[in-house]
């Protein structure tokens, strides 16, 4: 912006609302790490990706069965303990060799009827039993006749491969369901395992979302039964609220210095004495409602003291 005056200082201020104010605390971020005496920013403030998975079973972690919705196509299927690129299993297909196109399909429920555009997206990754011979994600209708998108061949290999397809339903398109197919590219016999994975639909963008499941950590959540129901990414804290900050250091001269929504340095930041006398020293705890929108930033006097606490915000 230019041509500020002083005047202006009302704009420069943050002035919560009523509801901001009473919210109560719906998010947390945890912490401890090492810092040192360059500033570095404990958490960055934003709503980061918001996702949905579609996919009941994403990582196999239970036992298959019809509500997965993993259905055999010229293979044989299972849940293997073997091979997983997260948790403890993945979904074994073993082609019957007969011909290319053999893998396992999942259907999604019905995308309903929208007049505007609607984007859906497939993911997962893929490992062969040996580096040899490809397969290829697709999305294809409810039939499984059409193709509508595809990955393209995408070797097998003796580590992890991540593989996407997107496609675009137009408006006004009647509500139907759709598939993601993973089989081989070519007529071939070598195993392969399939994990993470996921099927998204939304409106905003094509673009392909990081992968979700309700087992991921803070803001991921199931919505019924783990590993046996569709999985959220909530938004993360878009305002700080408070916090609790410990300094660990028992060494005299380790002073921290904290400051919201600007870097911190020995003249901005707040002091965080080390913890060496008495319990209460080497803590800073907030008391009441913070409003700060950008980020947390800390830095140390010297040396490298451990700092853990608490971070809330909504």
């Amino acid at each position: 912006m230019a041509n500020e005056r002083h005047t202006d200082y009302r704009e420069w201020e943050t002035d919560a609302s009523t509801r901001q104010s009473v919210h109560g605390f719906t998010k947390y971020h945890p912490f401890r790490e090492a810092t040192s005496t360059t500033a570095s920013t404990i958490l960055t403030a934003g709503q980061g990706e918001i996702a949905t998975n579609w996919v009941t079973n994403p990582r196999v972690e239970a036992a298959l069965s019809t509500p997965d919705g993993f259905t055999a196509t010229g293979s044989a299927i299972s849940r293997d303990t073997g091979q997983q690129s997260v948790g403890t299993a993945s979904l074994l297909s073993n082609p019957a060799n007969s011909a290319a196109g053999e893998g396992f399909y999942w259907e999604s429920p019905v995308v309903p009827f929208s007049v505007n555009p609607q984007h859906i997206s497939v993911q997962l990754e893929h490992r062969g039993a040996s580096a040899a011979s490809a397969v290829k994600l697709e999305i294809r209708d409810a039939g499984g006749t059409s193709v509508l998108a595809t990955s393209g061949s995408s070797n097998l290999a003796t580590s992890w491969t991540r593989v996407t397809a997107s496609y675009s339903i137009a408006g006004s398109t009647a509500a139907v369901a759709y598939r993601l197919y993973l089989t081989t590219q070519t007529q071939h016999n070598i195993n392969f395992y399939a994990d993470k994975i996921m099927f998204e639909a939304r409106e905003d963008t094509t673009s392909v979302s990081t992968y979700v499941d309700g087992s991921f950590g803070i803001n991921h959540e199931w919505t019924g039964t783990a590993n046996a129901s569709t999985s959220i990414k909530r938004p993360a804290i878009t305002v700080i609220k408070g916090i609790k900050l410990t300094n660990e250091s028992t060494t005299s001269g380790d002073i921290l210095y904290l400051a919201f929504d600007q870097t911190a340095t020995s003249s901005t930041g707040i002091p965080i004495l080390p913890k060496i006398a008495t319990s209460s020293e080497g803590v800073f705890e907030t008391n009441y409602p913070l409003h700060f929108t950008e980020k947390v930033s800390i830095i140390a006097a010297q040396n490298t003291p451990t700092v853990s606490g608490v971070i809330w915000g909504i």
